[in-house]
């Protein structure tokens, strides 16, 4: 779901919240996309009932919400990442990637993976990302500086959600040259290596 779906849903959910049932209202509306991305419209008031006796006005807002259900991940590695982890990978995509295309981006991703469940390297996301020797990650240093967008939480959740086969499961390397003579697939200006 891009930006523009997400507020086009958003804005047909109020409508809906505001008009169901000819004034009376829902307790809560919602959408889904196919990824788990939800929208959700729910009714709160800032008054009680016990006000009306007051002469105050019950004013009722629509609060909007946006996020991804819970949901199991089925990929060929069988990772599951939580949500800090979804941001701290977002985060060193982001610096590492951002012009590159989105396949470019999902084999990253993946390289991440085949790091996680090779026995070559640590076990954990947080350990291959700020892994120093071998150092494949120099953008871990500037992962509070970036700012990731759509584009990377979409090439996460589609690699996370088995979406993807671009990578050999033991390419564990990229670089804008190759890091070995065993290149398994060059990407706009990644190398990716075996």
């Amino acid at each position: 779901m891009n930006i523009t779906q997400t507020v086009a849903i958003i804005g047909c959910l109020l409508v809906s919240f505001h008009y169901q049932g000819n004034g009376e209202r829902a307790a809560a509306v919602s959408a889904r996309d196919d990824k788990g991305i939800f929208a959700e419209v729910s009714e709160k008031s800032f008054t009680t009932e016990s006000d009306e006796k007051t002469g105050f006005e019950r004013k009722n807002v629509a609060f909007v919400t946006l996020g991804v259900e819970d949901t199991e991940f089925d990929n060929r590695w069988e990772i599951e990442l939580t949500e800090e982890e979804i941001d701290l990978l977002a985060k060193i995509l982001w610096v590492e990637a951002r012009g590159e295309s989105e396949e470019g981006q999902k084999a990253i991703v993946e390289v991440v993976f085949n790091r996680m469940v090779s026995e070559e390297f640590p076990d954990t996301l947080y350990e291959v990302l700020s892994q120093k020797k071998p150092v494949q990650f120099a953008s871990w240093k500037h992962r509070d500086t970036a700012v990731p967008t759509e584009k990377e939480y979409n090439a996460i959740y589609e690699v996370l959600s088995g979406q993807t086969d671009i990578l050999r499961d033991d390419t564990v390397y990229f670089a804008t040259s190759k890091l070995t003579s065993d290149l398994d697939v060059k990407i706009e200006h990644h190398y990716f290596c075996f």
